[in-house]
């Protein structure tokens, strides 16, 4: 699964709406939407105004396995 796809999958499994995100990441809604449904590439910038504005780990997006993201724990 790819970056952008598991980020997709976290977002809706915790129900976060894009537009809180965008207002978060000061990334334009529409773009977020592209980014979300792989029509424009998720740079590193981007992904980190994301993940930051998520306040989560980046582990869990970018090292997330295959099974559901909001069943990973941090072991740090």
């Amino acid at each position: 699964m790819k970056v952008y796809e598991r980020l997709n999958k976290y977002i809706k499994e915790n129900g976060i709406k894009q537009s809180y995100i965008s207002e978060k990441s000061k990334i334009p809604e529409n773009t977020l939407s592209m980014i979300l449904n792989g029509k424009l590439r998720l740079d590193a910038d981007k992904l980190q105004d994301i993940i930051t504005a998520l306040n989560i780990d980046p582990n869990i997006i970018i090292y997330a396995p295959n099974n559901s993201t909001s069943e990973i724990s941090n072991t740090n």
